[in-house]
């Protein structure tokens, strides 16, 4: 090949994308191709992808070479190399070139010695996939780059607050896939992100090869086991509809949109969190390619220590792709929601008391949260909403109808303004919650606290009080913990409640042009609560501020947080899952010292 080092003047003209055709044999195919200020090439068609290499000699004369390697989509398998001498004519370039195509084992089956090269500029620069390119050509699935259609709402989600600006989206068919993408990611020095719904999204994952699971949609259940295999693109009420076919159910939290993967690995509060546990304990093993690439089956007796790790540490070790499930020979529960007025502090505040010396009498089976809520006077809201404040306190209990409304009868004593509650079957258990089904901007913060005194309940009650003037409008929810939460889990996993007596959950409406206002408004509530924060947190509520290192320490015991860091140097020592609520591996220094 000529000089390697490209003219001054040719770089500044050929560097750029350009869309050409090749003519060849009878045959013209498009493509679109990238040249980069480096002396690389890429090149995309609908089949295929190329990387390669251009060099120039004198200003307006260049050639390039370039291998290009057949994707699953063109149905047979192999690759061309390409030969190119062309010259510039303004945004255009024209060239003869040779083409010669091998069989994956490296056979030569023909070549094509005079084949018609043209191009046309597109832009400057070279292009956005420029470097990634070559990670189309395993994947069954689709790649995405910046600009295609697409690529916006593949890795968008439920909370718009944080906005991914990946190299590349893998929308993976199968665990192939997710291996490619994961390998490919190492290779190149790239970070991994994973999506299934965007519920959990944390972290902007900007330049990295973003996974999106949603097309993982294995659904099994066994009735006889009591178990159900489960994909990564599953949400939480397409699990509830096939188990209650069975007289079976899953243990879900507050909203059926959710996927089941994100909310197992950070642990999964249960509505019925009381009675049950964590869903965590509930899950006999999963699959999941670590950062090597590998597809591994983790459970108590595979692996058990990537199997702890992996149910309350998230995406810090790995792509988890399918898991199983236990289920629960559960049709109906009682439950639901009682709505109080909130506007009178004193009122409030009343009924805010009550809950909570109700809940020290309450069994094991009955869950339950109360939430603070203040709407503003806007028009799009429901009239009877509109500028009011509420106490709304949700049950779920785990028995029979009777004994449920005997346990609630000192709640509606207070005089709710609503009542919803009654026995329903299992499948509707998300809807007590009511949680948004449509995306969402919203800041989100997380806590667990001591048991609350009068001070607190002053306290809570004062961000609801209408008198208070401007925004923003909070929705606060206590969820009561204990029971259950309190004992040893069956499996062993990396969450817990560190023994506090309530999560504190606090959903902020965040346009974007309020955010900071937001931000500063969420901490200074927290600050005015710190009395009562046991300075722990939930491994599966960590967003915004919260998904910080130091915070995200806080999630886990001291302990626990060693032992994560201690396993994320074994499966992941580059650091290649940190898009996340991320714990890093330990450096030479914090291993020695462990």
């Amino acid at each position: 090949m000529p000089d390697t080092n490209p003219a001054a003047d040719a770089v500044q003209t050929l560097v750029g994308v350009w869309t050409g055709l090749m003519h060849r044999d009878d045959e013209t195919d498009s493509f679109t191709i990238s040249f980069a200020p480096d002396g690389t090439v890429a090149l995309r068609t609908l089949l295929s992808v190329g990387t390669g290499v251009w060099s120039a000699w004198q200003p307006g004369r260049f050639s390039y070479e370039l291998t290009e390697i057949f994707t699953p989509a063109a149905g047979h398998s192999g690759r061309v190399r390409i030969h190119v001498e062309a010259h510039l004519e303004g945004a255009v370039y024209r060239g003869i070139g040779t083409a010669r195509v091998y069989t994956p084992d490296g056979v030569l089956v023909h070549t094509t010695t005079s084949a018609a090269f043209t191009g046309d500029r597109l832009a400057g620069g070279q292009a956005a996939w420029h470097g990634v390119v070559s990670l189309r050509a395993p994947i069954r699935g689709r790649t995405l780059y910046p600009g295609d259609e697409g690529f916006e709402e593949a890795c968008s989600g439920w909370l718009l607050t944080v906005e991914h600006r990946p190299a590349a989206v893998v929308v993976a068919a199968d665990a192939d896939d997710v291996a490619a993408a994961v390998r490919f990611a190492a290779e190149a020095g790239r970070p991994v992100a994973v999506q299934s719904t965007g519920h959990g999204k944390s972290v902007p994952a900007d330049e990295a090869v973003f996974i999106a699971t949603g097309e993982l949609r294995e659904l099994s259940v066994d009735p006889r086991a009591g178990t159900a295999r489960i994909g990564a693109g599953l949400r939480w009420g397409e699990v509830l509809t096939a188990a209650a076919e069975h007289g079976l159910a899953p243990l879900c939290g507050s909203s059926d949109q959710v996927g089941v993967m994100g909310y197992l690995t950070g642990g999964g509060l249960p509505l019925a969190c009381r009675t049950y546990g964590f869903a965590a304990d509930y899950v006999p093993s999963l699959d999941i390619v670590t950062a090597d690439g590998l597809l591994r089956t983790v459970s108590p007796t595979q692996e058990p220590d990537l199997f702890w790790a992996v149910r309350g540490g998230k995406s810090n070790f790995g792509v988890v792709v399918a898991a199983e499930i236990e289920l629960l020979p559960l049709r109906t529960i009682y439950g639901g929601e009682l709505y109080y007025p909130g506007e009178d502090p004193r009122h409030a505040a009343h009924v805010l008391g009550s809950y909570l010396a109700w809940v020290k009498e309450q069994p094991e089976e009955m869950s339950s949260s109360v939430t603070l809520l203040r709407f503003p006077d806007a028009p799009q809201l429901p009239e009877g909403f509109r500028g009011r404040s509420f106490v709304q306190v949700r049950v779920v209990y785990m028995g029979d109808e009777e004994q449920g409304a005997r346990l609630v009868e000192p709640l509606r004593a207070l005089g709710p303004e609503k009542d919803t509650c009654g026995a329903m079957p299992y499948t509707q258990i998300t809807e007590i919650y009511q949680d948004p089904k449509n995306p969402v901007m919203a800041h989100l913060r997380g806590a667990l606290l001591h048991e609350l005194d009068d001070e607190a309940v002053e306290e809570l009650v004062s961000f609801i009080d209408p008198s208070t003037p401007g925004g923003p409008f909070p929705g606060i929810e206590l969820r009561h913990l204990g029971g259950a939460l309190n004992r040893p889990p069956g499996r062993s996993h990396a969450v817990s409640t560190q023994g506090a007596a309530f999560h504190l959950w606090m959903r902020m409406p965040a346009p974007a042009e309020q955010a900071d206002a937001v931000r500063k408004a969420a901490d200074e509530m927290l600050e005015r609560l710190r009395r009562w924060d046991t300075g722990a947190m939930l491994p599966g509520f960590l967003f915004d501020h919260d998904s910080a290192p130091e915070r995200v320490r806080r999630a886990y015991t001291e302990a626990d947080y060693r032992r994560l860091a201690a396993l994320k140097t074994k499966y992941d020592p580059n650091h290649l899952f940190r898009i996340n609520h991320n714990i890093p591996p330990f450096s030479n220094g914090e291993r020695t010292r462990s």
